[in-house]
């Protein structure tokens, strides 16, 4: 790529609002609203506070190339990815794509710095354009890219350079921080920053009320759960361990999410004689998520690897207490005998005992709601605001 156009500009020289370019290929678009929507809803947030754009380079065909969402200006530039071995490429050729796409809108939007997604290829190919366009690059590490990303081959050469090359970077747990540092980040350049949730949305309700437009049993204890049906998510140990429970508890479990491993799933139930306790509901609109936490008793989550999980924070901001592995960031997330009950990933044992803890206590839903409402997506923009005006002042560093 060539040398830099234009030398860092002096932050004294600025004027107006910050503007900030966001780069993201995993970006929400119509027909999946879920498509990365923590860096959506952080987006949004910090449009209200500054000057925002959004570069989502995509190989998908039949996207438009602008549209404006919750008023911020998104742009999806078309790259191809080269099958099988494209992973040695494609840092290079989307940071190329993205390159042409920011020539076409300078210099009337002149940003000040790069705000990156993922750590590759996006922040790979961001550290390369701050070179270019001499600019300094925040990069967000957002979960599964830390966990797998920076150990994997050949990908981890592509993501431990974009750490490297980065003026700051975002951890969303202290675990993936720790994470980070093991690969060779500098430890003073990285923020933890958790994600945030939408208050507005998830916010306790009435338990009855929900039940009822639910179509639910008013009685009985509800369990739910969230989350692509992928063996990783450890829906087979919910189950199991829910027979485990037998006759103690006559709870029912309701599963939201698509995927793959949906059969097996079946399967399971049907050789457990659970049909009458466990469902599986498919995808869930958004807008139905905030009547499920408020019908159940318990947020269940079997997952084996999380970064900063935006549904264990949309439990916890409905008030519903969360029974769930212990992995990631989610410790980060969840107050111990406040919040909810963690056990240890991949055991069906481990969860039945700490269900039976949690259904032997009682749980203050608005003590837990008021936890969630501290982390709003309002309350995130603002942190990240600080975080770039303190790197264009020169003081980058941990907070």
């Amino acid at each position: 790529m060539p040398t830099p156009r234009s030398a860092t500009r002096d932050p004294q020289s600025r004027s107006g609002p910050l503007r900030v370019l966001v780069l993201a290929g995993i970006f929400p678009y119509e027909g999946n609203e879920t498509f990365g929507l923590s860096t959506c809803r952080r987006t949004i947030e910090l449009a209200r506070l500054c000057d925002v754009k959004v570069l989502a380079p995509t190989w998908r065909r039949g996207l438009p190339a602008r549209e404006a969402l919750a008023g911020v200006d998104v742009l999806r530039p078309r790259w191809r990815r080269v099958p099988k071995l494209g992973v040695l490429v494609d840092g290079f050729r989307y940071a190329a794509r993205a390159a042409r796409a920011i020539d076409a809108i300078r210099p009337p939007f002149d940003f000040d710095l790069i705000d990156a997604h993922w750590l590759y290829p996006d922040a790979f190919a961001a550290v390369r354009l701050g070179r270019r366009f001499g600019r300094p690059v925040v990069v967000t590490g957002r979960g599964s890219d830390v966990d797998e990303f920076l150990v994997r081959w050949p990908v981890r050469y592509f993501a431990r350079a974009a750490l490297r090359g980065a003026a700051q970077i975002v951890a969303l747990t202290r675990h993936h921080e720790q994470k980070m540092i093991e690969a060779g980040a500098p430890a003073g350049r990285i923020a933890v920053i958790a994600n945030g949730v939408d208050t507005a949305l998830f916010r306790p309700g009435d338990r009855g009320e929900a039940r009822r437009a639910l179509g639910l049993p008013p009685d009985g204890f509800v369990l739910f759960s969230a989350g692509a049906l992928v063996e990783d998510k450890g829906h087979h140990h919910l189950i199991r361990g829910l027979s485990l429970l037998g006759s103690e508890a006559q709870a029912s479990l309701y599963i939201a999410g698509p995927g793959s491993y949906r059969e097996t799933l079946l399967r399971l139930i049907e050789s457990l004689s659970l049909r009458d306790r466990v469902a599986l509901l498919g995808r869930v609109e958004q807008r139905q998520m905030p009547l499920w936490y408020q019908a159940a008793d318990f947020f269940c989550f079997g997952s084996y690897h999380e970064g900063c999980p935006n549904v264990v924070l949309e439990a916890v901001a409905c008030g519903t207490p969360v029974v769930s592995t212990n992995v990631g960031g989610i410790p980060d997330l969840v107050e111990e005998g406040r919040s909810g009950i963690l056990f240890k990933p991949r055991s069906d044992e481990a969860f039945a005992s700490a269900l039976r803890t949690a259904l032997e206590r009682p749980w203050d839903r608005a003590a837990i709601a008021a936890l969630g409402a501290r982390r709003s997506w309002a309350h995130v923009a603002a942190e990240y605001l600080a975080l770039f005006e303190r790197l264009l002042a020169g003081k980058h560093g941990a907070v």
